[in-house]
Formats: structure tokens, C-alpha cells, sequence
């Protein structure tokens, strides 16, 4: 179990302990009086009252397939604006090396990886470009995207639908690249402009001296079966998220996904002391800090709850391992 599906699961011990360090916010949003003080607190409620001003294009069929290759791109794409993107380090490079592992597993691998792989070298060399086309650096984001697919859910599952079958129809990689659908290039593009004053703003901050990691690990990750961030400017820590409704529910849960990323953060390499989401269909990005997810002081309240949760992790694989 990832994180994620730890927060889905409402016996999870991960779960519970989370949303013990924040009472306050497990109330925000929910009924009753307390639940709405709760919800005005954390400012939930000028988020639910946002419409998104770039929907997922009408034209698009299959929304949830749209919708989820649309989000990991686009957070290639702004990526992509930071510094020092590495092809190597990406999680799409490691899809494409689990495929090569066993080219068995889905009909024609050795074709699709054939195919992913010159995709992702075309990739690299548009990067590589002084002024590559702003849709060919979209087109790149998609097969760095279906590659993180095979990653985070395994070539079979990853394949197994109309991906598998558009990359086992293209007859090259230019093939491929030039069939991805262009309203799924225009979402991603349309998205990245909306973020272009933060992204420029976070440029300029990194300049000056603010350390920035994408795709951040934590040392408690593998305690939980995986569990990887966005990126990090300074002590904040961003989220991207590309929904198109903001309710009550999701809010919370994505501050507990949010929090528990600061908690398995054990050791506090990463130094976080705030939490943001960006929205960029609505577009907005909202910033809260840890003192208040926890309603106390974060300084003195992490190294305690860390410790806390280390020792619960600890205990939960050793029972894996009996």
C-alpha cells in the first residue's frame, strides 16, 4: 500500500494516526456547527466556491483517462520551467526500465518499449532545443506521463487498455507523438500558462539561494509502500492538483496527504513548514502552514509526532515480516 491508499483506507492505521495529529481539520467541512467553524478556519470555503475558468475540453470523450494523463504532464510541464529537469531521475525513465526488465508481459512489448523509448528520447532532445515549439515540449510531457504509468501502477495494468493499443498501432515514435490528441495538448498548455507567474516567481526565488527538489522522497516512503511529492521551494511544499471541483472531502483529504508527507519526512532533510495546493484550472494556489494543519506549534510539535509515527511504522513492518 502506497500512502494514498493508506489515506483511502479507513482501518489503516496510517490513516488514523494522521488525522489524530489534526482533529481540527478532520472536522472542516463536515456537519454541524463545529464543521463549518472548521471549514471557514482553514479557508475552505473560498476554495469550494471557486469554478474552474479551464475545464477539461468538451470535446474529450473519456474524461478520467484525459483528466489523469492531463495531471502527471502537466506536472512534467511545470517542471520542465524549473531547474535542473533530469530525464534520468523521473519517474517515466523508471516505467520505461520496468518494461525493458520483461518485454513479455503485455502483447508486443518489445515493440511498445521500442516505441516509448525513442518517444522519450525525442523528449529529450526537444528539451534540449534553445527554443523548442511550446506544443512539442507538451507532446514530451505525454510520454514522459504514459511512462510514469507503467510505473506507478505496472506495465499490465498500464497497457492493458486503449494506451496499449494506440502504441501498439503507431508505427514509429514520430507516429506516436504526432497522434497524441490535441485538446490534451492545449489542457496542459492552457494549465501551464495559468501557473507561469508562480512558476516565475519560484525561478526567481531559487536564484536567489531557496533550494528546490522535485519529486521529493522521505525517508518513512518505504514504510508505507511509496510515497512521492511534487516538489519543494524552501520550507514549502507544493501539490499539484488538477480537479476541476473542489469540495469539502477532497480539501481534507489532501491536506492529510499533504501532512502525512511532512510526517514521513522523519529526519527533516526537506525542512517543511508549509503546505500548498495548486489549482490551476481554477486557477489558484492556496498556502497553509503546518502550525495550522496541527493548530500548534510545528516546531515543537513535529519531532515528537515524527517520532510517533516512525515507531508506528516500524512496528507495522515488523508485523509484515512475522
Amino acid at each position: 500500500m502506497t500512502l494514498t491508499s493508506h489515506l483511502s483506507d479507513k482501518q489503516s492505521a496510517v490513516r488514523q494516526f494522521i488525522q489524530a495529529c489534526a482533529p481540527e481539520l478532520a472536522l472542516a467541512g463536515t456537519a454541524g456547527r463545529d464543521g463549518k467553524a472548521m471549514a471557514e478556519f482553514f479557508g475552505f470555503d473560498e476554495l469550494t466556491a471557486r469554478e474552474a475558468r479551464l475545464s477539461i475540453p468538451e470535446a474529450v470523450e473519456d474524461r478520467k483517462s484525459h483528466a489523469i494523463v492531463a495531471g502527471i504532464a502537466l506536472d512534467y510541464r511545470l517542471r520542465m520551467d524549473l531547474p535542473g529537469f533530469d530525464f534520468a531521475n523521473t519517474a517515466g525513465q523508471k516505467g520505461l526500465d520496468i518494461l525493458a526488465k520483461d518485454m513479455t508481459v503485455v502483447p508486443r512489448g518489445k515493440h511498445i518499449h521500442k516505441v516509448l523509448e525513442m518517444a522519450l528520447g525525442f523528449a529529450y532532445n526537444t528539451l534540449k532545443e534553445k527554443n523548442p515549439h511550446r506544443m512539442s515540449v507538451a507532446r514530451a510531457s505525454v510520454a514522459l506521463a504514459w511512462c510514469e504509468s507503467i510505473m506507478r501502477v505496472g506495465p499490465e495494468l498500464a497497457l492493458s487498455g486503449n494506451l496499449g493499443r494506440q502504441i501498439r498501432r503507431a508505427k514509429d515514435a514520430v507516429d506516436l507523438m504526432m497522434g497524441i490528441d490535441e485538446s490534451l495538448l492545449f489542457d496542459i498548455e492552457l494549465m501551464r500558462d495559468g501557473a507561469t507567474p508562480l512558476i516565475d516567481q519560484w525561478n526567481q526565488e531559487i536564484a536567489a539561494g531557496e533550494r528546490y527538489v522535485p519529486n521529493p522522497r522521505f525517508l518513512g516512503s518505504a514504510a508505507v509502500g511509496g510515497a512521492d511529492a511534487d516538489w519543494t521551494i524552501g520550507d514549502l511544499l507544493v501539490d499539484l492538483k488538477t480537479t476541476e471541483k473542489v469540495t469539502n472531502p477532497w480539501l481534507r483529504e489532501t491536506l492529510f496527504q499533504l501532512l502525512g508527507y511532512t510526517l514521513l519526512d522523519v529526519d527533516d532533510s526537506l525542512g517543511i513548514r508549509r503546505v500548498g495546493i495548486l489549482l490551476p484550472r481554477q486557477p489558484f494556489f492556496a498556502v497553509w502552514s503546518v502550525d495550522e494543519l496541527l493548530n500548534r506549534d510545528a516546531a515543537d510539535a513535529l519531532p515528537e509526532l515524527r517520532d510517533e509515527f516512525a515507531d508506528l511504522l516500524s512496528d507495522m513492518l515488523t508485523r509484515q515480516l512475522v
